[in-house]
């Protein structure tokens, strides 16, 4: 019997969520997430958003849900960097407010690559390691079809991982983070020393028009962030031996591309076995079917 399964994946910015069954998406929803720093009021948006898709299609079978954070496994957001949820009940809420048990959350990075492995980029590897560019850098690693995921729940922090003990400030409050060298935190601080002005924070088509337009200090900031990617991804295939490394996230849609010119025979050089480098292929759609595959798998 074919079964519906309801996904999320929660970001900064927005909620998106969808209907999925056998792989196809039934039906799908799209809102903001708002700047909040109220709980309450994003979980709101959250429930409006299950609320219209159940208007759609009334029967499911579970819920998947990614959310960018840790969550233990009770289903609670015990810290999320860009919501406000701190020990957040959320699996225990949803549960009480349509009445489905079957529930299961994790971090996104994390299920945006069991997407990619289920029916992406990775799909038929059983090892695989992901890395994920955006304003942020996340990770996530697949061992034996296994999501890692550590006795804090923090494997697979490759944004984290230190490329020089006296580098660049990261978020995380160290310094030297491979996200302090290639995000989009990061390229911007390097334009802004070039002296380029920006009123927000980068987007990912500023970059990708630099690069049409042959403007030499965007691409001279990408080039930067992606000898830095690869001198990471040849240490991380020395650690973990993936099958595969799939590179996600904004700026690898964006550019993932032109990026891999420079990222590629760093990490060649680097790694003692010629990396599998692929871009990712599902998009934002990674984390929807990634919740679905979470659902369905053991890994909870």
């Amino acid at each position: 019997m074919v079964k519906n399964y309801l996904a999320l994946d929660i970001g900064g910015t927005k909620i998106l969520g969808a209907i999925i069954s056998d792989k196809k998406i039934l039906a799908k929803e799209k809102i903001k997430t708002t700047s909040s720093q109220d709980q309450e009021e994003v979980y709101g948006r959250i429930k409006n958003v299950i609320t219209t898709l159940l208007k759609k299609v009334p029967n499911i079978d579970g819920i998947g849900i990614g959310i960018p954070g840790r969550v233990n496994e009770e289903g609670v957001i015990t810290f999320s960097p860009n919501l406000p949820f701190e020990n957040f009940h959320l699996k225990n809420k949803l549960q009480e407010d349509f009445g489905v048990t079957n529930i299961v959350i994790d971090n996104d990075v994390n299920v945006g690559m069991l997407g990619e492995q289920w029916i992406g980029a990775a799909a038929g590897h059983a090892n695989v390691l992901g890395i994920f560019v955006g304003t942020g850098i996340g990770g996530a690693v697949i061992i034996n079809n296994k999501l890692l995921r550590g006795a804090q729940s923090i494997a697979g922090e490759v944004g984290h991982m230190k490329l020089s003990f006296d580098g660049p400030k990261c978020n995380c409050g160290e310094k030297g983070c491979l996200e302090a060298y290639s995000s989009k935190i990061a390229m911007q601080r390097y334009m802004e020393e070039q002296g380029m002005k920006f009123d927000s924070i980068l987007k990912s088509s500023v970059l990708k028009n630099g690069i049409a337009e042959q403007n030499k200090t965007i691409k001279d900031a990408i080039k930067k962030s992606a000898n830095y990617l690869g001198e990471a991804i040849g240490s991380l295939v020395n650690c973990l031996d993936p099958d595969v490394v799939v590179l996600g996230g904004g700026v690898s849609t964006a550019i993932g591309e032109y990026m891999l010119k420079t990222i590629e025979p760093v990490a060649n050089a680097r790694a003692l076995v010629k990396p599998n480098i692929k871009l990712s292929v599902l998009g934002d759609e990674a984390g929807l079917f990634g919740a679905v595959k979470l659902l369905l798998s053991d890994n909870k």
